[in-house]
């Protein structure tokens, strides 16, 4: 029987080096004023909400409205496309990331999607940059919700519209590195396996009892073996 996976891409899939660069630059387009991403810890959060902690850190009031959040997407999307053509922010797919989605993509019984709290153009730039972006389709994305445990359902719902075929949510597996994806996968009715490739090691996940736990993805069929098993 078929499942759907829906992976998070920062720190599961992907690892980006010096994305604060864009992400700052895109806070001081749209807004007008200077914040900084390392300030706050942003794993597991939807970059409004990131936004939102960063003029919290700093002590700054601001009301953002739609058309805002909107042009901020724009400038965080063209921002990262910028500093990614010159070099200066790398995206890399991490171990196994690739093999995995490759192997995924040639068999019948695992679909592979995306629940992310990037804004979906800048989760293209980042997937694209890391040479992953073929092996997944539209899932849900921070432009859809700033509430996280939001997205899955609607990641859910697209895929079915997409395949004309229904799957319930028992049969969904978020893949993610926080326990805001462990979550997110709960408030669903979903199955999760965390890894330990991002902000927490996989002994600090293992304490939130996840339904599988990796310290990454390099071993494609042992995390295969685990996927079928859920």
């Amino acid at each position: 029987m078929e499942k759907l996976l829906l992976f998070d891409i920062d720190g599961t899939l992907t690892r980006t080096e010096n994305g604060y660069l864009p992400f700052n630059q895109a806070i001081f387009q749209t807004f007008g004023i200077e914040g900084d991403i390392r300030m706050v810890v942003p794993d597991g959060n939807t970059d409004p909400l990131i936004v939102r902690d960063i003029f919290a850190a700093a002590n700054v009031q601001i009301d953002i409205d739609e058309a805002r959040w909107r042009q901020f997407a724009a400038n965080l999307c063209a921002s990262y496309g910028q500093h990614v053509a010159r070099g200066a922010t790398t995206v890399r797919a991490l171990p196994g990331a690739a093999e995995l989605l490759q192997e995924l993509s040639r068999r019948d019984d695992f679909s592979a999607s995306v629940v992310t709290g990037n804004f979906e153009a800048s989760a293209m730039v980042k997937l694209t940059a890391a040479g992953l972006v073929d092996y997944v389709t539209r899932g849900a994305y921070a432009s859809d919700s700033d509430h996280r445990p939001d997205l899955p359902a609607l990641a859910k719902r697209r895929w079915e519209e997409w395949t004309g075929r229904v799957i319930h949510s028992d049969r969904c597996v978020i893949v993610g590195d926080t326990p805001n994806d462990l979550a997110c996968a709960r408030a669903n009715g979903m199955k999760c396996l965390l890894v330990g490739t991002g902000r927490y090691p996989v002994e600090d996940l293992e304490y939130w009892q996840p339904d599988a736990c990796f310290a990454d993805l390099a071993d494609t069929s042992a995390v295969l073996t685990a996927l079928t098993n859920l």
